[in-house]
Formats: C-alpha cells, structure tokens, sequence
C-alpha cells in the first residue's frame, strides 16, 4: 500500500509540475522579429552575458510572444524552442509591407547591393508588387522578387 501511495503521490507531483511549466509556456499572441538586418538570437536565458545562444531568428519570421521577462527581454517560443529575446527586436505586426513598382517607363533594377554600381540581378516591371524588406541605406529599399532578394532605388517603390 505504501508504494501505491508513493507511486500516486509521485504522478500527481509530475502532473502538477507539467501544468505549471505548460501555463508558464502559453504563448499569448504572435510576434514578429523587426528592427534587425538579418536575424536575432533566441536565449536561454534573459542575458546576452550569462545565456547561451539556442537559436538564430530570421528577420520577419513570427515567434509566439509569452510575455515580457524585463525592461530588456520576453520570453517567446521560437519552433519549439522556448527562450528568451531582446524585446526591441520582435513586435505585433510583420515588418514585410508590400510595395509597388512605380514612376518608371518599363522596369526597374534588382540590385546586388544598395548602390547603382552594383550588379544587377533581374528587372523588376512597372506595376510590379514586391516584398519590402523593411531595410533602408542611403537611397535604396531593400526587397525580396521572385525569391531574390536585393535593393532597388527608394524612388522607384510606393510601399503600402
């Protein structure tokens, strides 16, 4: 009868305990990663200095939000993984707007890099809609069009 009790005492330990981690875990609402160049990296802990690096979050990618740990940092579930971010690098709506190809005569330039001397990747149409990218440098947009990514003159794109 004792290790019945014990072994019953034991499962609803384990079950309280599963509760309580689930519930600490809900996510809350979806999170986008923003004001980056590329990605952000998901912590194991709520430190830059004293976490260690779980994962690498791509720009725009959605992150489950599950609440702010700090001043600094939330906690978010990142495809499976539960840690911890900089809470100025996620926010409630994606940083990828779409934007339109527009005063030009025919196309505009998909550039390699944010300057015209760079190499050209494709022509994009006018009245074309491609992804902005959210990135500014100097007098380019940065946008993604049929899987490529590159800059295109700031002048050339109506965002939405």
């Amino acid at each position: 009868m004792k290790k019945f009790l014990t072994i019953c005492a034991a499962m609803l330990m384990f079950m309280f305990a599963s509760t309580a981690f689930a519930e600490d875990n809900n996510i809350k609402a979806t999170y986008f990663v923003v004001n980056c160049q590329e990605s952000i990296t998901l912590w194991d802990y709520p430190s830059t200095h004293a976490g260690n690096r779980l994962a690498t979050i791509p720009l725009g990618q959605a992150v489950g939000f599950i609440e702010v740990v700090d001043d600094n940092f939330s906690k978010v579930n990142y495809d499976g993984l539960v840690g911890y971010v900089i809470s100025y690098y996620i926010a409630p709506s994606s940083p990828f707007r779409d934007a339109t190809v527009v005063n030009c005569r025919q196309s505009i330039t998909l550039r390699e890099e944010p300057t015209t001397y760079a190499r050209e990747l494709i022509q994009i149409p006018l009245g074309t809609k491609v992804k902005y990218l959210g990135v500014e440098t100097n007098s380019f947009y940065k946008v993604e069009y049929r899987g490529m990514v590159g800059f295109v003159l700031k002048t050339y794109l109506e965002i939405e």
